[in-house]
């Protein structure tokens, strides 16, 4: 490996459970016309509303129980951008690392919205990358105003999600997209219970796991 090479990362390991099934799911959303792809959502919930879809979407470019991730590689991580709208050059590999680091400091805040610790070092991560993808106010076909991005390219790509993460704080619907409390999954969903009590992707699948680990460790202690 020559001295400017950037070293890889280390790839997430990917299990596929038998039988899986993935559905497809497009969405036009918002500002730009971004086309948002979701696969297989488990429980057959919804994706989320608006432009949280293309967070909901970036989010879950990896599936962290079943694989594949999609910026596992810079082919990948260039698929994903085509496929939901972002007319960009061929990315480099520090754009596919840099989008990793997002993505994982969103899955993250996600976590806390379901109950996890408060993760400082996540919220840093989000700042720093925002910091290089500044937001401008534009207006939609409609005459909407709204958030968008300052520059094109990846970091334009960055910026639309972070825009969508923004207008989901003031909307109120930020802290209804969710982890899934079972740490083999936390798949990104959608949680539209009256109360936001909603805690696993699929109740039939995470929620009864779940349910099962914690009674076989209470007849453990008992």
């Amino acid at each position: 490996m020559g001295p400017d090479a950037v070293p890889p990362l280390p790839e997430a390991k990917v299990h596929r459970r038998p039988g899986s099934v993935l559905r497809e799911d497009y969405r036009r959303n918002g500002f730009g016309g971004n086309v948002v792809c979701m696969k297989g959502q488990p429980g057959n919930r919804a994706i989320a509303p608006g432009r949280l879809a293309l967070v909901q979407s970036f989010v879950n470019s990896l599936n962290v129980e079943f694989g594949p991730d999609e910026f596992a590689t810079v082919e990948g991580f260039g698929g994903w951008l085509r496929r939901h709208g972002f007319d960009v050059p061929a990315p480099g590999e520090l754009d596919r690392r840099e989008a990793v680091i997002l993505r994982e400091a969103l899955r993250a805040l996600l976590r806390e919205h379901n109950g996890g610790d408060a993760d400082p070092a996540a919220r840093g991560t989000v700042e720093h990358v925002a910091r290089g993808c500044p937001l401008v106010v534009e207006f939609d076909g409609s005459g909407a105003i709204g958030l968008g991005p300052a520059q094109h390219g990846v970091r334009g790509a960055f910026a639309t999600v972070l825009a969508a993460v923004t207008e989901s704080v003031i909307e109120g619907s930020w802290q209804r997209l969710k982890a899934c409390h079972e740490h083999a999954c936390e798949w990104a969903f959608y949680d539209r219970s009256r109360n936001r009590t909603g805690r696993w992707c699929s109740m039939e699948i995470c929620g009864t796991r779940s349910k099962m680990r914690a009674y076989r460790e209470s007849r453990k202690r008992g």
